[in-house]
């Protein structure tokens, strides 16, 4: 596959040296040097030449003479160098200024009042050079401009105030005035720096947008995964937006983010054979980057073995130095050499070997063996490695599965009946169902086929009051809707308040009116409602998601054995909390998308133990008739029975 390179090289940045190479701008100020005393010659007019050396002594005050403009006109007997008579000290100055000026063509502060003609321009590096004011600012120049106007070729500094801007329209205007650009708001007249230097008053220019390869893309989000532990979907999600790759690269991109993250712990210990220091100790990108090399070299056919290592090198050149893309070269030449001897062993301890060869956390396939068995745990991480198939519930309220699947058919999508929920589609082929023109008509949603045994297990009915307590993003909550024919009331609660837009979203596309959505913690709910004031509640409750992991390959590796046992402590609470807003012959469901025992039946066991009101009922799914369960109440579905997501799912019967 080709695909252009980026540029990726470092730029220099602008703002922290003023001016680069050296180079000085017009009128040669250079900013690195100390500031010298200005030379008397400098600052002199052909007219004034005489009196140099008063000029000189009144350089030599500083910014802190504040009577040197009186003493020098004293001394001068009170005559302006221009001629005119100096005012008073008890005559109001005009509108906007605030300094005086000395004879020398200084303000008090020691800044030049006005440019002196054909005096070499510089750049403006400092806000202090470059706040000249005009010489309509002082008492003394105000006289001596009355007395004799400047010639039209004098260069005269923009006023950059409002005061300076009013002070400055009583005085003659300059016929060379600052290019167009310099004349807006806020903007300095100070000409553009030289070539190479930074450009002042605080603009920047554009930069030129970098077009990213896919793997570029892929290895920016495997490195923010690695060093933020951000959410891997969200920060693709967000970084394909941005690149505007072709549907071909970011297909690229998404299999080398998802399946180098899935495949992680194989990775390394094939790496760490070559890498003597091993591959925790590299730097997150350089780790990201070989990872994702070797992934595309030992699980990807289509991508040529020569091809992900150059694509590797380049990289590396792009963003490290040369020993980084050499000692990348080496490890992965080396791999190639190896070949197909590359294995795990077979005589590691069982746990050992699962996580090795299927990339889960030891851990984790530990507590699997001991609920489900060695064969069952090595078929779900498996399974869990699989892409995840796509499927969508046809709304029955717009047409049956049946015309659906015809429809699909007649756009090209290979497509088939699902074998495990009577409303599911499964799309063998045919790209993002989101962009079809049928789903934005709200004739289908895209959802998984267990969590359509949700809505199934809960059978409501037309005109019953039905109670989402953690509805976002509105999947369940809509099948709910159309299996009422959207009649009754739906009380689609959520913790977040933005998701409230989500499920208001899903039931507009779907044209569903019976649903409501409400903001609030699922535990506060018996405080908000009537006790057994529906019919139906459904508790979707936050679990560790271990069922999904197909679909989000870093929650294998963000999760740990506490983090299981305090969500099931959270999931009994909020059980008990909503238990009370069922009527009597109600039903309540309890549903989760993981496959732990501890989140699941031990849970809902504890929960009729202290709950004896409560019964558990089965319900009806053909397909899981024949389906072997380990015990207790509700039905635990798992990712390798269907190639579905793992979900559990209890029913719940209040007594009459």
């Amino acid at each position: 596959m080709s695909e252009e390179k980026g540029n990726g090289k470092r730029t220099e940045n602008q703002g922290i040296r003023m001016f680069g190479g050296g180079t000085k701008p017009s009128g040669g100020f250079d900013p690195n040097k100390p500031a010298e005393r200005p030379k008397a010659s400098d600052s002199k007019k052909p007219t004034d030449r005489k009196k140099s050396g008063d000029r000189k002594k009144a350089s030599e005050l500083g910014r802190n003479a504040s009577g040197a403009t009186k003493r020098i006109a004293a001394k001068n007997g009170g005559v302006s160098k221009s001629g005119g008579a100096a005012k008073s000290s008890g005559t109001s100055k005009p509108v906007g200024t605030s300094k005086t000026t000395s004879p020398s063509g200084r303000t008090a502060g020691g800044r030049p009042a006005s440019k002196p003609q054909n005096a070499p321009t510089a750049a403006k590096p400092f806000k202090a050079a470059a706040d000249s004011k005009s010489a309509g600012s002082s008492e003394i120049g105000r006289s001596a401009s009355s007395a004799n106007p400047p010639a039209k070729t004098e260069h005269r500094s923009r006023p950059t105030s409002a005061s300076e801007r009013i002070a400055a329209k009583k005085e003659p205007i300059s016929a060379q005035r600052p290019p167009a650009a310099s004349q807006e708001r806020g903007k300095s007249s100070a000409p553009a720096p030289a070539k190479g230097s930074a450009p002042s008053g605080g603009f920047q220019p554009r930069r030129r947008k970098v077009q990213l390869t896919a793997r570029e893309v892929a290895l920016n989000v495997l490195t923010g995964v690695e060093e933020n532990n951000a959410y891997s979907n969200l920060l693709l999600n967000r970084s394909l937006q941005q690149a505007e790759l072709s549907p071909a690269d970011a297909g690229l991109a998404t299999e080398l983010v998802y399946g180098t993250i899935a495949r992680q712990a194989t990775l390394d210990y094939f790496l760490n054979l070559f890498i003597k220091s091993g591959v925790k100790r590299l730097n997150p990108w350089v780790r990201s980057l070989v990872r994702m090399s070797l992934y595309q070299i030992r699980y990807l056919d289509r991508i040529p073995a020569h091809a992900a290592v150059n694509e590797a090198v380049e990289i590396a050149k792009k963003r490290g130095h040369a020993g980084i893309s050499s000692m990348i070269n080496g490890v992965l030449r080396s791999v190639l050499r190896e070949g197909e001897t590359l294995s795990i062993p077979d005589d590691l301890p069982t746990a050992e070997r699962i996580a090795l060869q299927h990339s889960h956390p030891q851990w984790l396939v530990e507590r699997w063996i001991v609920q489900y068995g060695e064969e069952t745990a090595e078929a779900i991480c498996a399974s869990n490695n699989e892409a995840p198939k796509t499927s969508i519930r046809v709304n029955t309220l717009r047409m049956n599965r049946d015309e659906l699947l015809r429809e699909l058919e007649t756009e090209g999508r290979s497509v088939r009946a699902s074998e495990l929920a009577e409303q599911g589609v499964i799309v063998e082929s045919g790209g993002n169902m989101a962009n079809d023109h049928l789903y934005r008509d709200g004739r289908f949603s895209i959802q998984d086929e267990s969590s359509m045994l949700v809505a199934e297990a809960l059978a409501p009915e037309p005109g019953m009051s039905v109670l989402d307590c953690c509805a976002a993003p509105g999947g369940k909550t809509a099948h709910i809707a159309e299996k009422m024919g959207n009649r009754g009331r739906i009380v689609a609660n959520d913790l977040h308040e933005h998701k409230q837009g989500l499920i208001a979203e899903q039931a507009e596309r779907l044209g569903l009116t019976c649903i409501e959505t409400s903001v609030g913690d699922a535990m506060s709910l018996k405080d908000r409602f009537e006790p057994a004031s529906f019919d139906r509640v459904l508790l979707d409750a936050p679990c560790s998601g271990f069922g999904v992991i197909r679909r989000k390959p870093d929650l294998r590796w963000a999760k740990t054995p506490e983090d299981t046992a305090s969500i099931a402590k959270l999931q009994r609470q909020m059980l008990a909390a909503v238990a009370g807003l069922v009527k009597p012959g109600g039903i309540l469901v309890y549903s989760t998308c993981t496959i732990e025992r501890e989140e699941n039946q031990r849970a809902v066991a504890e929960f009729l133990r202290d709950h004896a009101e409560f019964v558990d009922e089965p319900f009806e799914a053909a397909a899981l008739n024949d389906l072997p369960q380990a015990g207790g109440a509700g039905v635990q579905i798992l990712p390798n029975q269907f190639g579905s997501d793992g979900f559990y799912i209890a029913r719940l019967r209040r007594r009459g």
